[in-house]
């Protein structure tokens, strides 16, 4: 073969007319003496011959057949094509002595292209001799299945440990890639190629074959319910009778976790227990392989329902979850006992008596405590359980301290963040309440916002998308391209972040989201190293454009934002979560009352209840649940069959169904220790229900008709929600209030009245002015000469019914009492004839009635003077601090 000379200078030189034969001399003399000279792409330099021939170059271009022939005959190789030869041998004692590295199938190029000094990716491309040479090499390694040693060891060694018993993880049926890694020594992620995947495949293959055919460890509903672990304390024969019937009996189950743990608990009680009945048991099952003796097998049960009852009086376990595992336990035994592995007992083993039924009042927000509930009771919540103390020392009143304590704690938090309250403890803890409620609100609502933001931007991006997904599909997964293709087809659809442009980086964040659209409905996959036949480019894109949690909320509401609009469901409507979680797609819908939406949910426990609830148009809670019906098509469109009418979807897990209950405390309880002010409090979702419903009836002084009317449930249960310690507080404070003022009415014109008061006269005017400060307003002349009760004190309050001692004295301090009265009835007159409109009727309205009579004739004559000053001390009278407007009780 002909080589490139470094010199044309020692060829000489042949002068003369140019033509054919002297271009043949030239070349013939040269290749005489091996000095061909060379250009690239394995050409003889027509730039040399030209020089000899004193011509121009493109005189030679007619005798280009000349050039091509002597090339062929030469063998003209230039560049790393004149290496050919020792490329060759020297790939050949790699393969054989099983130096180079494999990567997808193919020879590792990488330490050949060092050793010949390749520049660059493409020298494949530019050559195809080099090329082919490797498409042999790379032929031999699929037909020979080539493995390097190294590779070839650890697969060895990866063999030998597959070939014992290889540690499973927790499931009991999948092998424990990580400890596989330690005792190989192969690094986990190695695990992904071939040789060691196709080893790992099969032997995981004969593991479950042997999960599924076990006796002892029944493999049910996509797990295995291992009774195994038993095995020291109970006969094999014996749980080899029990997986077998267990997986009988379970199989038509949806669900039976729950049965299972209960069996195995009873179990292993009763295994490990010196009671003589459980030890006579266990022997009898040890020599039969079954237990037979329906006698000794109940007295074993119900000393196991003796220990978990224990539990309860020792205050370690709640009787309704006693009552559960009782219950879960029951159904088991039946179907042990129907398959003759134990005896039936005389009589189903009894649960807890109404333990399911018993319950405390439901907590509010107001009394959460804090999160850490060991530490060490501070100053200041003995500080708030002294103001308690003190304020039922001046009113009179004794409510115990055992339910306050937890509201004491409460106010014990906020006192500790430096947080002012109102000296009255019921004001307190309506501030605690609203306080807390908006604090979940704003922040419920910020997410919301956030969402709704992103959302419109992923629209936004949409609509500059340029990309057709199937064809990308098809060119990207059809294996008709190579890699490098597949990379420039990726990059020119998807630029690279780091070296593209803001408007180049949009645009491929916009095919991305049409890509996902197009050919996965909407819903991102799943980022990981198996994504179907895409392989890792999903989790590629992902992370180049900023993340599954960028892209998600791009395309359809992501968890976080569905959690948060159900907390302003609940917050807005005071439902419970159940309810709220199972709201459906046409639940909202125009109301009846201008400028509101009628949101309507069920409850199950009351045989699907409807629960209907009137909110504001500007309610967040209706703007979030309208926009997320619109921007929540896309999971509609994915959800499960049964779930497809549901308004709280999310993706869980390869599933898009409905908002799981465990799902949603579990978001709640990260949702507020991420929410300032409240990150040290112990706050959960069933708390809001109770706390909306107590601020409604703290807030209508003390009445439960607002919370009934919020709960829509009847007074008995509305009582469990609203009837704790603050509202029975405010109810005895206003009894108490306006006992003392109408003790007072009815005396002050009796002579005397103080020494029969037994207090001191000027006790008495103070009082008198505490009775005016009410708004009362009116005096009566003989408190025993009401008609029809002659001689005793007059019990009622129907002054205004021609009662002939009703005095009304047309003086500014008597007439300002009177018109704060008057305001009062006025401001309260929507609420009474709302809340109870009999007593208003019979009592509060005659008496509004009477003040209006009062106001028309002092305004019409001489009086109006009276009226105006009145009216200007009646304001200053409610100016005054701590001032409390008179209330009709």
């Amino acid at each position: 073969m002909a080589t490139r000379t470094k010199s044309p200078a020692a060829v000489g030189s042949v002068r003369g007319k140019l033509s054919e034969g002297r271009l043949r001399a030239l070349i013939d003399r040269d290749r005489a003496t091996n000095a061909i000279v060379t250009s690239r792409r394995n050409k003889i330099s027509r730039t040399h011959y030209a020089k000899l021939l004193d011509c121009t170059q493109s005189a030679l271009t007619r005798f280009g057949p000349v050039f091509a022939e002597y090339e062929r005959e030469l063998g003209i190789a230039t560049g790393p094509l004149r290496h050919l030869s020792a490329m060759r041998e020297w790939l050949t004692a790699a393969y054989d002595a099983r130096e180079l590295g494999i990567r997808n199938g193919k020879l590792d190029r990488t330490v050949f292209q060092t050793y010949f000094g390749l520049r660059g990716g493409t020298f494949m491309v530019r050559h195809a001799a080099i090329r082919a040479l490797f498409d042999e090499f790379d032929a031999r390694v699929e037909h020979e299945g080539y493995l390097p040693l190294v590779k070839q060891e650890e697969l060895d060694r990866i063999r030998a440990a597959l070939a014992g018993r290889p540690t499973l993880n927790k499931d009991r049926m999948t092998l424990n890639l990580s400890e596989l890694a330690k005792v190989t020594q192969v690094p986990n992620i190695r695990f992904r190629d071939k040789p060691f995947a196709d080893a790992i495949a099969a032997r995981q293959a004969e593991i479950m074959a042997e999960v599924e055919a076990s006796k002892i460890d029944p493999f049910l509903h996509g797990r295995v319910f291992h009774f195994s672990d038993l095995a020291p304390i109970w006969p094999t024969r014996f749980l080899e009778r029990v997986g077998i019937r267990f997986k009988q009996v379970a199989v038509g189950w949806a669900e039976a976790k729950g049965p299972y743990l209960q069996l195995f608990k009873a179990l292993k009680w009763i295994g490990l227990s010196s009671n003589p009945h459980c030890r006579a048991v266990v022997a009898e099952a040890t020599g039969r392989g079954r237990v037979l003796t329906a006698g000794e097998w109940e007295d074993a049960l119900f000393a196991y329902r003796e220990h978990l009852v224990t539990g309860i009086a020792a205050g370690g376990t709640a009787d309704r979850a006693i009552d559960s595992a009782i219950a879960q336990l029951r159904t088991m035994l039946d179907g042990l006992s129907s398959g003759r592995v134990v005896p039936a007992t005389s009589t189903p083993l009894p649960g807890v008596k109404y333990g399911r039924y018993r319950n405390k009042h439901r907590p509010s927000v107001a009394e959460a405590g804090p999160v850490d509930r060991n530490r060490a009771e501070a100053d200041y919540v003995a500080f708030a359980r002294d103001r308690y103390l003190e304020v039922c020392r001046g009113s009179g009143t004794d409510l115990g301290m055992e339910e306050s304590d937890q509201f004491i704690n409460g106010l014990a938090i906020e006192i500790g963040a430096s947080r002012d309250l109102p000296a009255d403890p019921v004001a307190a803890i309506r501030l605690v309440l609203e306080r807390r409620l908006n604090v979940l609100r704003t922040c419920a609502t910020a997410i919301v916002d956030a969402a709704v933001e992103v959302h419109q931007r992923g629209r936004e991006l949409l609509s500059l998308a340029q990309i057709d997904g199937a064809r990308f599909e098809a060119d990207y997964i059809g294996g008709a391209l190579t890699n490098y293709e597949r990379y420039q087809l990726v990059r020119s659809f998807f630029p690279n972040p780091t070296e593209a442009a803001d408007g180049q980086v949009q645009q491929g964040i916009a095919n991305l989201l049409s890509l996902i659209i197009q050919r996965h409905r909407g819903i991102p996959p799943r980022g990981g190293a198996n994504v179907g036949a895409y392989g890792q480019f999903f989790s590629k894109r992902y992370l180049e454009y900023g993340g599954v949690q960028t892209i998600v909320p791009m395309l359809h509401p992501d968890p976080e934002t569905v959690g948060a609009i159900l907390t302003l469901y609940l917050i807005e409507s005071g439902a419970n979560v159940s309810v709220g979680r199972t709201l459906d797609r046409e639940c909202i819908e125009s109301s009846d009352l201008k400028g509101y939406r009628r949101i309507t949910g069920y409850k199950a426990r009351a045989q699907g209840k409807p629960i209907i609830v009137d909110l504001p148009d500007t309610s967040p809670a209706v703007r979030a649940i309208e926009w997320l019906l619109s921007a929540g098509g896309r999971l509609q469109a994915c959800a499960a069959s049964d779930d497809t009418d549901r308004l709280f979807l999310m993706r869980i897990g390869k599933r898009v169904q409905l908002m799981t209950s465990h799902w949603y405390t579990y978001w709640f309880k990260s949702f507020v220790a991420s929410t300032p002010g409240l990150e040290a409090i112990s706050l959960v979702p069933s708390m809001i229900r109770p706390s909306v419903l107590l601020h409604a009836a703290l807030g209508d002084d003390g009445r439960l008709a607002a919370g009934m009317a919020i709960g829509q449930h009847g007074l008995v249960v509305s009582q469990g929600y609203q009837q704790k310690w603050p509202t029975r507080l405010l109810y005895d404070e206003n009894i108490r209030r306006f006992q003392e003022a109408f003790e007072t009415l009815v005396m002050s014109g009796i002579e005397d009245a103080a020494s029969k008061l037994g207090i001191t006269v000027e006790q008495f005017e103070a009082r008198l002015g505490h009775l005016r400060a009410t708004g009362l307003g009116t005096f009566c002349m003989d408190q025993r000469g009401r008609p029809g009760e002659h001689g005793e004190t007059c019990s009622t309050l129907d002054c205004w019914n021609d009662c002939p001692n009703l005095l009304i004295v047309a003086e500014i301090e008597a007439i300002a009492t009177l018109q704060l009265w008057q305001r009062s009835l006025r401001a309260f007159q929507p609420e009474w004839e709302r809340d109870r409109p009999e007593r208003w009727d019979e009592i509060w309205l005659p008496w509004l009635c009477l003040t209006d009579v009062v106001e028309e004739k002092m305004v019409r004559g001489p009086m109006i003077r009276i009226w105006k000053n009145a009216q200007r001390r009646a304001d200053e009278i409610s100016a005054l601090p701590g001032y409390v407007a008179p209330r009709p009780w």
